[in-house]
C-alpha cells in the first residue's frame, strides 16, 4: 500500500463539495470519475501519459478531498517533477470551464466556454450539488512548503448555490438542440436572463414540467412579452413546477420567478424557469 499521507509536501488540488446535506454515493462516485476524465482529456491533448490522480486526503461532513498528480515507479508511487504546473493548469482548466457558464448577466468576466466533453463532465461533477440549499463547492491550488509541511493556498475559487445551478442550466441548454438557447451564459444578452419577474400562467397541464420539447405549460410574462409563451421547468432543481400548480391555482394566481428567455431573431419565443420565488393566489373578492 502507498503511503501518500506521509508526502506532506508539493503541490495538491484542494475540492471542497459541501451540499449542506447527504449526498448519494452513486451521484458522488460518478462526480468522482467525470473529474478524472477531464484530467485525462487535459493530457492526451498533448499526447502524453497522465500522471493518475491520488486522493490524499479526505475529510467527510462536506467532502474535502486532497489530489495530487503520482507516477507509479518500482511499484512507488513518485510525484512527477512538473507537480505545480500539472495542479496548477489543470486547477484552471476546472475553474474556467465552470465560470464560463456560471457567471450572471452583470459578470465582467467573458470566457470561452469549454468543449462538450469538458462540458458534460463539469455537468457531472457539480451534480450532487445541484437544487441543494446552501450548498457550495470550492477549488484551490494548494502547496506544502518542504521546510516546515505548513500548507499555503496559492489560488483559490469558490461557487455559491446560484452560480452551481445556473451552470447546469447553461450547460445543458448548450449541449441541447434547441435552437433558442445560447453555448455559453456569458454570451447571453442581458434581456435574456430575468430575475423576480410576474409570470401568469395562461395554460397548465397535469403532467410534470418538461425542460424542452413540446409542452402543453404556457405562461404570460408581462414585462418580456404579452403573448403566451411555453414555459419550461429545470428538473435538476426541486420541482419548480409543483409549486406553482400544488399550492394554488395555476390559472388565476401569479407567480414570481426567475427565468432564461428563450429568443430567436430577437423574439422572445419561450421560458425557462429556473426558480419560484413566491406564488401568490388571487383575492377571492376580486
Amino acid at each position: 500500500m502507498v503511503d501518500l499521507e506521509s508526502k506532506r509536501e508539493g503541490d495538491r488540488i484542494i475540492i471542497l463539495l459541501d451540499p449542506g446535506q447527504p449526498i448519494e454515493l452513486g451521484d458522488l462516485s460518478e462526480s468522482f470519475s467525470a473529474l478524472a476524465r477531464m484530467y485525462g482529456r487535459h493530457y492526451r491533448s498533448h499526447g502524453e501519459t497522465a500522471p493518475k490522480l491520488y486522493v490524499t486526503k479526505l475529510e467527510t461532513g462536506s467532502i474535502l478531498m486532497e489530489i495530487a498528480p503520482y507516477l507509479q515507479m518500482l511499484g512507488q508511487a513518485v510525484q512527477p517533477i512538473d507537480t505545480a504546473v500539472i495542479v496548477a493548469d489543470f486547477t484552471n482548466r476546472l475553474w474556467r470551464g465552470l465560470k464560463a457558464f456560471s457567471g450572471g448577466p452583470l459578470e465582467p468576466v467573458r470566457l470561452d466556454p469549454p468543449s462538450d466533453d469538458d462540458a458534460r463532465d463539469i455537468r457531472e461533477f457539480v451534480k450532487p450539488l445541484l437544487g441543494k440549499k446552501g450548498a457550495e463547492l470550492g477549488i484551490k491550488h494548494a502547496r506544502y512548503r518542504k521546510t516546515d509541511g505548513e500548507k499555503e493556498t496559492v489560488v483559490e475559487y469558490d461557487f455559491d448555490e446560484s452560480e452551481l445551478n445556473r451552470a447546469a442550466i447553461n450547460i445543458d441548454a448548450a449541449l441541447s438542440a434547441e435552437p433558442a438557447l445560447l453555448e455559453a451564459p456569458n454570451a447571453l444578452p442581458d434581456h435574456q436572463i430575468k430575475r423576480e419577474v410576474m409570470l401568469f400562467m395562461d395554460q397548465a397541464n397535469r403532467g410534470p414540467g418538461k425542460e424542452k420539447g413540446r409542452t402543453g405549460d404556457k405562461g404570460i410574462i408581462p414585462s418580456i412579452s404579452d403573448k403566451a409563451l411555453p414555459v419550461y421547468f429545470r428538473k435538476s432543481i426541486n420541482d419548480l413546477k409543483g409549486q406553482i400548480t400544488k399550492e394554488v391555482n395555476p390559472l388565476t394566481s401569479t407567480f414570481v420567478v426567475d427565468v432564461h428567455v428563450q429568443s430567436v431573431a430577437g423574439e422572445p419565443k419561450g421560458y425557462i424557469v429556473t426558480e419560484v420565488h413566491d406564488a401568490i393566489p388571487s383575492d377571492p373578492a376580486e
